[in-house]
């Protein structure tokens, strides 16, 4: 297969076009969650000050052990917000992908409620999540390296799983893997094509994110039917792989 990121990216544009308004609504959907998780470090943020000002009036050693203790806390919460975020941010893009997915294969118009639907798929978007996370963080130990190939090779699961309701997130892994292979460096530069529109998206408060995030979503869903396609037509994993 000849991979030819400008057709992918040529193609978006061409399916996104005059649907652009239901894409870009579930886009600003999803942001308005995921920035729900930023709250909690604002009012940290605000409420740090007073309290530091309050052991100031005490001892020194009491003053130590109050930051020490409020440095722990928000440390501990803070992982657990991250942990939890990691796990929404997933169940939103599993329903993401089956919104433009469904766009994908067919010029019909696309509703809002098939983002919604694709929250039926919430359990299989959190444990590919854990999955995922598991194998990327144990090849990250090696080296940092690995760690993006390896991030690169899984990159196709969720779109599997969200097309494929009957297979399992560690045939997901594998039918990943097997797909990519050969294309891993193909992906990273399709990625890295995308850094000047990231830019120009973060310029006007972020705003421009709304058209950005939906025009790169069909890019790599055209990439991830290339690769499907190329793998089942040269035999690299069979028709009963996907039931």
């Amino acid at each position: 297969m000849i991979f030819d990121r400008k057709k992918y990216k040529n193609f978006a544009k061409q399916q996104l076009q005059g649907r652009w308004g239901t894409a870009v609504l579930v886009t600003f959907i999803i942001c308005l969650i995921t920035s729900l998780f930023s709250i909690p470090d604002v009012v940290r943020m605000t409420r740090s000050e007073p309290f530091i000002e309050l052991v100031n009036s005490d001892s020194t050693n009491i003053q130590e052990m109050a930051i020490l203790i409020e440095d722990v806390s928000n440390s501990a919460t803070s992982s657990i917000a991250a942990f939890v975020q990691m796990l929404v941010e997933a169940v939103l893009e599993m329903a993401a992908l089956a919104f433009f997915l469904k766009m994908s294969r067919s010029p019909d118009t696309v509703f809002f409620t098939d983002f919604i639907e694709g929250f039926n798929s919430w359990l299989r978007a959190i444990l590919a999540c854990l999955w995922n996370f598991l194998w990327v963080f144990l090849w990250s130990l090696l080296f940092i390296i690995p760690g993006i190939i390896k991030g690169i090779a899984y990159s196709q699961i969720y779109y599997i799983l969200s097309e494929f309701k009957n297979v399992s997130v560690t045939k997901a892994m594998k039918i990943s893997i097997a797909i990519t292979k050969g294309h891993k460096a193909d992906i990273f530069v399709s990625y890295l094509s995308f850094i000047g529109w990231d830019i120009l998206a973060a310029i006007p408060c972020g705003l421009g994110y709304l058209w950005l995030i939906p025009y790169k979503k069909m890019t790599f869903i055209n990439i991830y039917h290339a690769l499907m396609k190329e793998a089942l037509e040269t035999g690299v994993i069979k028709p009963e792989d996907l039931q």
